[in-house]
């Protein structure tokens, strides 16, 4: 390990509470942006060493290797993850373990963190004024990776972690603004320590992962938000951004990469409409399975459908404040009934979309792209004077647009060119569509109306060439409507539901409302629907 010091000679390794010394001149440090931190600790080794850097007068690393530039001088531990980062990893990677270290930190000091380090491109010592210059634009949105976690206290308060990096140089800061944190507070922060890093970690592997679910889970009486911005230059030199926000009223997260873009975001306003765990449960599996189809369908790239999933799942799972049955729900004023509810998908409104970069597909015909468009998304309204006279409609759509190419025949290797003989493959051009719309309706407290309208669509255009000549074209449209009138079981239902608590006969309504849910959600096969 290399060490660090100031002009005099380094001593022993020390815990310390004393101001952390800049390895510039005062001038420099006056330039730098970053603030010192005040609970800090000194490394070091004997004066015995051969490669320990020191500073001349004008603050100048004089050093045999010119070894790397430290913002300053006596490092905590934060900077003992960077020096080990620094030295051994690159890219991405020397973020790890390095988010998880800076909140823990802050957590247990209640004290802003501010370093930096840096090496020579040159293959000489930086001059003060060439450091500084550096330290502050590392420091900056013009890193070439940059990862930031904006953290707001229902007290007021601002917590700002920022990891940025570039291929000479690695930095971290983090503040606090409003005010100093509470100890329930700092108690709180520690526990986004493992979360935080486990999105970072998902965001730099190798395919990158989200692993945002532990954001979610945010203390909301500390936390009034989350928010996590991502800028990151991946290995194939590609970017990649992500913005994640979260609080008790939304959900959403947007994400663009080399392969394409997806966004999705969640409603938590109308939060009566939250079915119990197990309606959430069913209705959330009953999605990523349309998902999965629709990759299927239109031969969407795997790994972005994967980052769409798990955004999907991130995003309608741990709803603050989830309903249980026996918690008072209202939307607009109006409470929701168990035989609402089972009416109802059970998860909260939203949309969500994820598209994938266009490419010609083919040379010889520019015309024929290879693409992948998908959306879901879901909608509740309530109208109504009160609760007696009112009527409840949600709406769930899909609708997915995809076109590629594949070989004649399975196992066989796709290369197409400019070149005839290479002109031998299928072009598929999918457009598909799919609906559910349930209605419900009360008169004078009267259940007038429960009904459930689904509709979906498939049509697959298929085109055959050999040699580059069209040999053959097929159109295979499939359409499917259900219409399905549960007044007459829901009224059933709650009838003998009223008579058994008069202690006439057993109730079947409990039973009767499981069964519904799969009656209202989406489904995208004209087949299935049909069964």
């Amino acid at each position: 390990m290399t060490a660090i010091s100031s002009v005099s000679a380094v001593q022993p390794l020390v815990l310390t509470s004393v101001a952390a010394t800049p390895a510039v001149n005062t001038s420099t440090q006056a330039s730098t942006s970053a603030t010192s931190p005040s609970s800090v600790v000194t490394l070091g080794q004997t004066t015995s060493v051969a490669d320990v850097q020191t500073y001349t007068s004008r603050g100048v690393i004089n050093a045999p290797d010119v070894a790397p530039a430290w913002e300053y001088t006596q490092q905590d531990k934060v900077s003992l993850v960077m020096q080990g980062n620094f030295s051994t990893l690159s890219g991405v990677s020397r973020f790890q373990g390095l988010g998880a270290s800076l909140i823990t930190q802050l957590a247990q000091t209640g004290k802003g963190v501010s370093q930096s380090v840096i090496s020579s491109t040159s293959g000489s010592a930086l001059e003060p004024a060439a450091l500084a210059a550096a330290q502050k634009k590392l420091h900056s949105d013009a890193a070439d990776n940059s990862i930031s976690l904006t953290l707001k206290t229902a007290s007021g308060k601002t917590v700002q972690l920022t990891l940025t990096s570039t291929d000479k140089g690695l930095a971290v800061q983090a503040d606090v603004n409003g005010g100093k944190l509470s100890d329930d507070e700092l108690l709180a922060l520690g526990k986004m320590a493992d979360g935080f890093q486990s999105a970072i970690d998902g965001l730099s592997a190798k395919p990158p992962q989200l692993k945002l679910d532990a954001l979610t889970r945010f203390d909301s009486k500390v936390f009034s938000s989350v928010d996590l911005n991502t800028h990151l230059k991946l290995d194939d030199g590609s970017l990649q951004t992500l913005e994640f926000q979260a609080d008790e009223t939304q959900r959403s997260v947007r994400m663009s990469g080399a392969s394409g873009d997806l966004n999705l975001s969640v409603d938590l306003k109308n939060s009566a409409i939250i079915g119990n765990s197990d309606q959430q449960a069913k209705a959330l599996n009953s999605y990523l399975n349309q998902i999965e189809a629709a990759r299927k369908r239109g031969d969407g790239d795997p790994q972005l459908l994967s980052m769409f999933q798990d955004a999907f799942k991130t995003l309608h799972s741990h709803y603050p404040g989830s309903r249980e049955s026996t918690a008072p729900q209202t939307v607009s004023s109006i409470a929701l009934s168990d035989t609402d509810h089972a009416l109802l998908s059970g998860l909260a409104d939203f949309s969500a979309s994820v598209t994938e970069k266009t490419s010609a597909g083919n040379p010889a015909r520019p015309n024929e792209l290879d693409s992948f468009a998908y959306d879901l998304s879901q909608k509740t309204e309530t109208k109504g004077r009160d609760q007696l006279n009112r009527t409840l409609v949600q709406d769930q759509q899909s609708h997915l647009v995809a076109t590629y190419h594949k070989p004649l025949a399975a196992g066989q290797k796709l290369e197409l060119s400019k070149d005839p003989a290479s002109q031998n493959y299928l072009y598929y051009e999918v457009n598909d569509s799919a609906s559910s719309k349930t209605t419900i309706g009360y008169d004078k407290g009267e259940l007038v109306q429960a009904s459930v309208t689904r509709s979906a669509s498939q049509s697959t255009r298929v085109s055959k060439y050999v040699m580059g000549r069209l040999e053959d074209e097929t159109l295979t449209p499939t359409t499917s409507t259900k219409t399905q009138n549960l007044l007459g079981l829901l009224q059933q239902a709650l009838q003998q539901d009223k008579e058994a608590r008069q202690g006439r006969g057993a109730s079947l309504l409990k039973d009767t409302l499981a069964g519904i849910q799969d009656k209202v959600l989406l489904q995208a096969d004209p087949s299935l629907l049909k069964g």
